[in-house]
């Protein structure tokens, strides 16, 4: 059927609307879309047009007001749902979230990016089991898409079938040698052997002409993390510290940021100002698991969840969001690092305490306990005690040197920037030790502090004296916790299920040399 000028003339701007924010002339684009809006209010096409500028402005809140009126519109497009969805899980709102994930699945979805898209919806909700079948769906209906099946990997990676996501991550690497993720991921997969490892298949991309920046980065912490299971230490190192200078060159990071937030949190969250104005909300259902990231937050996340009476939502988002949320609410505005650690410290506990607990749901509340694994968390331990004072806090601890190099040989995925340069580490943890000192303070026995080598040397008596502190009886399962079929998201989602080993600790010895730098400032502060 042919378009009414009418309707052609709306097609012809919003794919000139398109190109220009293709090429960045997002101004541009905001005028046309501001201009088909006037003119079409009921149209959803203009309003999700105008969802993509604000989201190209970094504006996912103006974003998702925009999303809401394209949804009304049109109630039957499954891909406004699901763009409606992805942009409340990037703002935190989960609960809403999961709603529009459900609104999209309702409807038709007959081509593979919806799936694909949903999928992934799923996914950045913390529910990969629920993402499975609309990747596979993806892929059945795309077989070829290289893109769909690595999405397909990661859930598969994340619910525990490690020897299928190797195998869909073979293919991906067969059909589309640049996915320079794939390799990384499948790496991180198993302890790689002599007989079975992909070195050479890494080295030879790594020598490809049409190899990027960012190729290079997430190739050589692939190529180091091969090396190092194959026990070639020297060559392991060479790699990683290479990937770790491109990345730390690549971004404009200053630590001394995050430590002077830090250094604010210790003066101002002290005893004096957690313990004024009103109680916090009598809750007792969170524990939550804290500490530098690869320190075995996951670990104890998995014993506290082989439990009864735990269920384990992942790393939740919800306790910083509520904070920020509650400030925006006192501003009605944006505001610095600076000025958001004075701020929180006026939102009413109890409203605090409750406002986090709507924003779990409904990932919480099937089971009397659940756990909170958000390392960065430690950034909120005063005030999530005087939001939530029956919560439980698990602060874990590890060797500073194998706490350092841990994090330095790991990519992350937009998170930890001080975690590429050896003095930016240092520094960094020093400011955490401080931080964590404090929090003991403040806290008392309020807070349990778990070494991780304890824990690996005394697994029974570390976990029932971790269970105890959570007011949760001795349950035998815990011991076997990889055996739980929960999902697992972070990076030691292939680690946490194998029963507990012993060969990560003191690893950083094999690169004693390389760390010395590392090592001598660490040791400079004691």
């Amino acid at each position: 059927m042919t378009a009414t000028p009418h309707e052609a003339s709306i097609q012809a701007r919003l794919r000139q609307a398109h190109a220009q924010l293709s090429v960045g002339r997002v101004r541009d684009a905001s005028v046309t879309a501001l201009e088909l809006i006037r003119e079409n209010e009921g149209d959803a096409r203009p309003w999700a047009l105008m969802a993509s500028v604000h989201l190209r402005a970094d504006r996912p809140d103006l974003s998702l007001v925009c999303l809401q009126r394209a949804v009304a519109c049109a109630p039957g497009d499954a891909a406004l749902h699901i763009r409606q969805g992805q942009c409340l899980a990037r703002l935190g709102h989960r609960r809403e979230a999961l709603a529009a994930a459900a609104a999209a699945a309702a409807l038709p979805r007959p081509v593979a990016a919806l799936e694909d898209g949903l999928g992934t919806l799923y996914s950045h909700c913390d529910e990969p089991h629920r993402a499975m079948p609309h990747y596979q769906r993806a892929v059945a209906l795309q077989p070829d898409s290289a893109a769909y099946r690595f999405n397909l990997a990661t859930a598969q990676r994340m619910v525990g079938e490690l020897a299928a996501a190797e195998d869909s991550l073979d293919r991906v690497i067969d059909a589309a040698p640049h996915d320079h993720a794939a390799y990384l991921t499948r790496a991180d997969l198993r302890r790689q052997t002599p007989d079975r490892n992909h070195v050479a298949a890494i080295q030879a991309r790594l020598a490809a002409a049409d190899l990027d920046h960012a190729g290079e980065i997430t190739l050589r912490f692939a190529l180091a993390k091969e090396l190092e299971d194959l026990g070639q230490y020297e060559q392991s190192f060479t790699a990683l510290s290479r990937g770790c200078q491109l990345q730390r060159a690549a971004s404009s990071y200053d630590v001394d940021d995050d430590i002077q937030t830090m250094a604010q949190l210790v003066a101002r969250h002290d005893d004096a100002a957690l313990r004024a104005g009103p109680p916090g909300h009598p809750s007792d259902e969170p524990i939550f698991v804290i500490g530098l990231p690869r320190s075995g937050t996951t670990l104890v996340e998995s014993i506290l969840a082989a439990h009864g009476e735990v269920q384990a939502p992942g790393e939740l988002q919800a306790f910083p969001q509520a904070c920020v949320d509650g400030v925006r609410e006192l501003t009605g505005t944006q505001i610095g690092k600076r000025e958001f650690v004075e701020r929180t410290l006026e939102l009413p506990p109890a409203d605090l305490g409750q406002r986090y607990l709507d924003a779990t749901r409904p990932q919480t509340g099937q089971r009397p306990r659940f756990v909170d694994k958000l390392p960065l968390n430690y950034l909120y331990v005063g005030l999530i005690h005087r939001a939530l004072p029956r919560a439980h806090i698990v602060a874990l601890e590890r060797d500073p040197m194998d706490s350092c190099y841990a994090m330095y040989k790991t990519l992350f995925t937009g998170a930890y920037p001080f975690s590429y340069d050896l003095d930016d580490l240092a520094r960094y943890y020093l400011a955490w030790q401080k931080l964590m000192r404090h929090w003991r303070n403040v806290l008392g026995s309020a807070l349990l502090v778990v070494r991780y080598e304890e824990l690996i040397a005394d697994q029974e008596g570390v976990s029932r004296r971790l269970l105890a502190h959570c007011g949760l009886a001795w349950e035998p399962a815990c011991l076997d916790f990889h055996r739980r079929a929960d999902a697992v998201a972070t990076a030691s989602a292939a680690q946490v299920r194998q029963p507990l080993y012993a060969t990560s600790v003191g690893r950083w010895r094999h690169y004693q040399q390389q760390l010395e730098p590392l090592a001598r400032r660490l040791a400079a502060a004691d």
